[in-house]
């Protein structure tokens, strides 16, 4: 589920370094996202993966050969369908990946279960903690995945081909004429993006205003009055099926419930494929270029009409 899965930056660094530990020369450390240091001994571990996210990161790192085992909800690339599975979320099977004695564990610290995160590492199973929330962040954990599992060289290059085509996207939509967007996460409660979530920055990236971009929270709950006050130009969710008549259909049925709604009124409601836009890994630009190109069509359609968008700030709707 898109709730389950979850700022464009010009210069990216990327802190992640190879340390070399005081013990055995043929031990190496490499900081992981929660600034920890992880040494292992071997320069090709057998690695485990807890989620659908580091798993592609693992392979788009290059590290696909070392990936031992995967969770129960890991399903791209296609070859992960065939490893063995240790569980998902949140029945891990953590006797199952002791078993297997592996390298290093992967966990994503936003979205494992930070009891069966614990509950590894005081069995002394090595992990590496994963928390990617924008695209300087997709970058940094290429690179330090790749050099965990020592493939940097293979990371480096989907780095810079990301870097190269998140670029093209600024540079071709980013500065167009602002739309506003209502992003659905989920309906009941009705769930959006706010500030410091990545589809925030996607939204941003196509040239879009997220209407919610000023909450703090990733993820907030809102009511339906205060989405009437934003009232925004388009409405986009996501299912697993993307843009089709049929998907298009149903938030048609669901939100005319609310006529009143620009995006209800002038029909600018869409869908990106959940997986290309839930999960904050190279595929997030293939959804990118979706969503460029839905806002596109919107500015095509709605010609010269000026628009400003509401700027109501979120605390003073709470009474709404």
């Amino acid at each position: 589920m898109l709730v389950m899965a979850m700022a464009l930056a010009n210069a990216v660094s990327f802190p992640f370094s190879i340390a070399q530990a005081s013990e055995p020369d043929s031990q190496y450390c490499v900081t992981d996202m929660s600034d920890r240091s992880v040494c292992l001994n071997t320069r090709s571990p057998r690695i485990i993966s807890l989620s659908p996210g580091s798993t592609e990161l693992l392979f788009a790192a290059g590290a696909g050969d070392r990936v031992i085992a995967v969770d129960k909800h890991s399903d791209f690339p296609e070859v992960v369908k065939q490893l063995p599975n240790v569980g998902g979320y949140p029945n891990v099977n953590v006797e199952a990946i002791v078993a297997m004695k592996p390298d290093l564990v992967v966990v994503w610290t936003a979205g494992n279960s930070q009891k069966v995160i614990h509950q590894l590492e005081s069995l002394g199973v090595r992990t590496f903690h994963v928390d990617v929330v924008d695209f300087s962040g997709i970058e940094q954990a290429i690179l330090s995945l790749g050099r965990v599992a020592g493939t940097e060289k293979a990371a480096s290059r989907v780095v810079e081909d990301f870097s190269a085509r998140l670029k093209t996207l600024q540079n071709n939509y980013g500065q167009r004429e602002p739309v506003s967007v209502f992003f659905e996460i989920w309906r009941s409660p009705l769930l959006t993006v706010g500030n410091g979530q990545v589809i925030d920055d996607v939204i941003s990236l196509c040239g879009g205003q997220n209407i919610y971009g000023d909450v703090s929270e990733r993820i907030p709950k809102i009511g339906i009055e205060s989405l009437i006050t934003r009232d925004p130009q388009v409405i986009i969710g996501s299912d697993p099926r993307g843009d089709t008549p049929e998907t298009r259909k149903d938030l048609m049925d669901y939100w005319s419930q609310w006529q009143n709604l620009q995006a209800v009124k002038s029909h600018q409601l869409f869908s990106v494929p959940s997986d290309l836009i839930a999960r904050p890994t190279p595929r997030i630009l293939e959804g990118a270029e979706m969503i460029c190109h839905q806002l596109q069509a919107v500015r095509t359609d709605a010609g010269q009409t000026d628009y400003v968008a509401a700027q109501t700030p979120f605390h003073q709707e709470s009474q709404l």
